[in-house]
């Protein structure tokens, strides 16, 4: 087996105590162990018209349960097909999962945006060793613990019915491991106006885990950001423990291991851009990368935030200054950004998500326009 390869295997099993953490040359070894004492273990969800009749379908305005499991185990893969409809659908659909009976759920999230598939069902098929758009289905291989139980649910907030197939696969280890985290996942959408005095903070977290990676899709009609200029010049700080720009990446495109802009759509082991359109007058941007190899490790909290304020100075330009400025009094310079987060944390429900707009506002591909010069009065 190729050592960096071996290597993250090693990461992502250990991770989820499927292996020891010794090393690298464990994996193929791990992989062969024969377990007497771990069970597998599988639950189906949302097709209702064969075998088991019984099962809830994802109809207008409705939960199912695809899995209520009980602990402790590990969910090792989760399966949903991509719905007809997909404008509706992608973002109508939320994927929710609790875990050890919490009231709040860990992971909340539109289904598409969820597993890589950016502005809202646009990203081409792609696969890394986490998630998975395949030909006609999501897939997610992230490990997920839990001590006394799990419960993962579909809602359908959109109005239209669907005909869904869903399973969970897991399995049951020998005992719950106390320094095992809980997998997180989040999204929110923020729209504002762009200048060089902006700084946006997309993510925070308090707790001690690692975060795992990120999915951005990043929309704007603004003539002057054509291609994302400017747009990608944000500084990524990432503020840990209290220590500020514990890691700075000086782009976002950089930050996304990309450099010189955004230029074709890509698709990496690691990290990748599933969809970019770059044509007026709207301009869709869909990204993801994970950090599955060195997870960013916090303590006590984490903020994810982007600043821009840095890009004109020293031997930048006035002019390029005076021009974003102008175009933020006149209501344009508006970006969209759409984001989730991924990350493992010590408690089973850490985190107060955002709330998700109606499904008419959530499907929409740009939240803020600055083609129709509409400035917003909370900003001014």
């Amino acid at each position: 087996m190729n050592k960096t390869v071996a290597t993250i295997l090693c990461g992502i099993l250990s991770a989820a105590g499927g292996i020891n953490a010794r090393g690298a040359e464990d994996v193929g070894t791990g992989l062969a162990i024969i377990r007497p004492e771990a069970e597998t273990g599988f639950s189906n969800g949302g097709w209702a018209l064969d075998r088991y009749p019984e099962l809830e379908r994802l109809d207008p305005k409705a939960s199912i349960t695809v899995a209520d499991l009980k602990g402790p185990g590990i969910i090792r893969h989760i399966h949903t097909t991509r719905h007809y409809k997909p404008a509706i659908t992608t973002r109508g659909v939320v994927l929710l999962i609790y875990f050890d009976g919490a009231p709040s759920p860990a992971v909340q999230c539109p289904l598409g945006d969820f597993f890589g598939d950016g502005c809202n069902g646009k990203s081409r098929d792609f696969t890394t060793p986490l998630i998975e758009c395949a030909p006609g289905s999501y897939n997610v291989y992230i490990p997920m613990p839990f001590k006394t139980g799990a419960k993962v649910v579909l809602r359908n907030d959109s109005d239209v019915r669907l005909d869904n197939y869903s399973y969970v696969e897991w399995e049951t280890p020998a005992k719950w491991r106390p320094e095992l985290g809980y997998f997180h996942a989040t999204y929110r959408r923020q729209t504002f106006q762009l200048t060089d005095e902006t700084r946006e903070t997309f993510f925070h977290v308090k707790g001690a885990g690692h975060l795992l990676g990120r999915q951005f899709s990043v929309a704007t009609d603004e003539k002057a950001f054509k291609h994302f200029n400017f747009v990608m010049e944000g500084n990524n700080e990432v503020d840990i423990d209290g220590r500020e720009r514990r890691l700075d990446y000086l782009g976002s495109e950089d930050s996304f291991t990309f450099s010189w802009g955004f230029q074709r759509p890509f698709a990496g082991y690691r990290a990748g851009m599933p969809f970019m359109k770059t044509d007026a007058p709207l301009h869709l941007l869909s990204m993801y990368r994970f950090h599955d190899y060195m997870p960013i490790r916090f303590q006590k909290e984490l903020t994810w935030s982007i600043d821009w304020r840095y890009e004109f100075r020293g031997k930048g330009s006035p002019e390029g200054r005076r021009g974003l400025q102008e175009r933020k009094k006149a209501g344009g310079g508006w970006v969209d950004y759409a984001t989730v987060f991924y990350w493992y944390q010590d408690n089973p429900a850490g985190f107060e998500h955002a709330p998700l707009g109606p499904v008419a506002e959530r499907i929409k591909d740009l939240l803020k326009s600055s083609a129709t010069q509409q400035a917003d009065p909370k900003k001014d």
